[in-house]
């Protein structure tokens, strides 16, 4: 392994939090509109940042803010994992010690990944970017710029763990290889990625 930082994603990378998320969010709208996620919702939730999810539906629906329905999703979903738990990625643990340096780079805020610190030490991370970071979302090569910035490394030096397309690009983009993690993935992204994993111990073979 010739690199010396992994920057990861976290939703369905770290842990496999996308069906649970996708129930969170579900209840949020019924819960506020009275009508789960409907076909374009679904489209446009899959790889966005919660922030941008939140305005859309903000936008689309109107009655409340996106700050009201990151509230109400926050709280559903930690009710959700509480009672169903939620599966680390395979391999996670081996490539928490195997890499010197180690980051987050998310979509969602500091207080969605929180609700799970009883099951990530994110003491261990030398740095976390999250969308309350930056402006432009992935795809946008923002989040992955500002992290090897943080960490004053550059992209030859680092690899990154994605699950979606928007990610991939994102990575990409920022001039990082980008592994396509298969193991919670919905689609497959081989195609657009450096390389692809069933799991993360493969990253080491």
């Amino acid at each position: 392994m010739r690199y010396r930082a992994a920057l990861l994603d976290f939703d369905n990378t770290i842990l496999g939090t996308e069906q649970g998320n996708f129930k969170a969010f579900h209840d949020v709208l019924h819960d506020i509109y009275g009508h789960g996620m409907r076909v374009d919702d679904f489209i446009y939730f899959t790889g966005n940042s919660w922030k941008d999810i939140f305005k859309y539906i903000s936008n689309k629906y109107g009655k409340v803010s996106p700050e009201y329905i990151h509230k109400r999703f926050i709280t559903i979903k930690g009710d959700f994992f509480s009672k169903h738990g939620v599966r680390i990625a395979d391999g996670f643990h081996e490539l928490m010690e195997r890499v010197e340096i180690k980051a987050i780079v998310t979509g969602s805020s500091w207080a969605e990944i929180e609700v799970f610190s009883d099951i990530v030490d994110f003491s261990r991370f030398d740095t976390i970017v999250t969308c309350d970071d930056f402006l432009n979302g992935k795809p946008h090569p923002e989040p992955y710029l500002l992290a090897q910035n943080r960490l004053n490394i550059e992209a030859a030096e680092c690899f990154a763990v994605e699950d979606s397309r928007v990610g991939i690009t994102s990575a990409r983009s920022a001039g990082v290889f980008t592994y396509f993690l298969k193991e919670f993935a919905d689609e497959d992204h081989t195609a657009i990625a450096d390389g692809a994993v069933d799991s993360m111990r493969e990253i080491f073979l």
